[in-house]
């Protein structure tokens, strides 16, 4: 990876995710229940082929991807693993990822956000996604500004760091 990749995307539904398309496990059904599409949603963060967050509200988003954390301070934070198999990565959003498991011929990437990647070498790798804003912040505005920061290092350790049991900061 570069020293700073810096990536924007649409979030209509106020998730944004990282995938790895190559071993995510996206069709469900057609007729799928918001139920089984979290559990799918859990299952595949727990097999480090997903990251999935909710980032408050929804927005345009400028996603940063960096070797070191800024000195900016952040709003929350949180660290997880992905493995990445193929080379690359890709930041994708809630809509991707529910055409995709609607039906069987959507993939992730999405066509219209297949050029949101960033090329990593292979193997497990430690993440730290940094929100720059408190959504609760009527008066922030996005506009101009990186609004997460992803830090990115190779894990040594081998090992998941952790087990969830839901989407990132999502409000029960």
């Amino acid at each position: 990876m570069q020293n700073s990749t810096t990536l924007t995307i649409t979030d209509d539904s106020g998730f944004l995710g990282i995938v790895n398309d190559e071993k995510y496990n996206s069709f469900i059904s057609e007729d799928w229940q918001l139920p089984q599409l979290f559990k799918r949603f859990v299952d595949e963060m727990n097999n480090d082929n997903l990251i999935l967050w909710a980032t408050g509200s929804e927005n345009t988003w400028r996603v940063n991807f960096v070797n070191e954390p800024s000195e900016t301070k952040s709003f929350r934070e949180f660290h997880t693993t992905l493995e990445v198999t193929n080379g690359k990565i890709f930041l994708t959003n809630y809509e991707d990822l529910t055409m995709a498991a609607q039906y069987c011929d959507e993939r992730i990437p999405a066509k219209y956000n297949a050029d949101l990647s960033i090329y990593l070498d292979n193997g497990r790798h430690e993440f730290k996604i940094r929100q720059f804003f408190d959504p609760a912040d009527d008066n922030y505005e996005p506009e101009g500004k990186v609004n997460f920061e992803i830090v990115i290092q190779k894990d040594t350790t081998s090992k998941k760091l952790q087990q969830v049991d839901k989407v990132f900061w999502q409000v029960e």
